[in-house]
């Protein structure tokens, strides 16, 4: 089973927030209509991202703006915001065969490598910001102005 989609509704979010924040008021029903989902979607989400210190939401129809500079605000950041962290990709099944010669060692091997491409999808996650998606935004935006 996949993961939520709280990390791309998050993206999706703090984009909208850097693109409109200073044109339009933020707010979950804004956001919501943009994102095509429930305003309490985004206002939970709002809510977590808030928590972690990456955008401020003033209540009533004040908006929301972003607080982290997007340059240093990671997918990272914003997955262990919204999703658990700890949470592992691949689960391993629990109940090998001990009597099975596949069975008793399929952990020892397997384990390793689900743990280093859990590894690696964090790293990965730490290399993506904020900005390299508002820069690409931005050109699309620009672009389909020009068509």
């Amino acid at each position: 089973m996949p993961y939520s989609t709280r990390l791309a509704t998050s993206v999706h979010i703090l984009l909208a927030i850097y693109h409109f924040e200073n044109k339009v008021k933020v707010t979950s029903t804004f956001l919501a209509n943009s994102i095509q989902t429930n305003p309490v979607i985004v206002r939970n989400l709002l809510g977590k991202l808030q928590r972690a210190g990456l955008v401020k939401v003033d209540a009533g129809i004040g908006g929301a703006h972003l607080l982290k500079d997007p340059e240093n605000l990671t997918f990272w950041d914003i997955f262990q915001a919204v999703e658990k962290s700890s949470k592992i990709i691949f689960k391993p099944h629990e109940d090998t065969n001990p009597d099975c010669e596949v069975g008793r060692v399929v952990h020892s091997i397997l384990d390793p490598q689900l743990e280093y491409i859990h590894n690696q999808l964090v790293e990965s996650l730490k290399t993506v910001t904020l900005s390299s998606l508002i820069k690409d935004m931005e050109d699309k935006i620009a672009q389909e102005a020009d068509d």
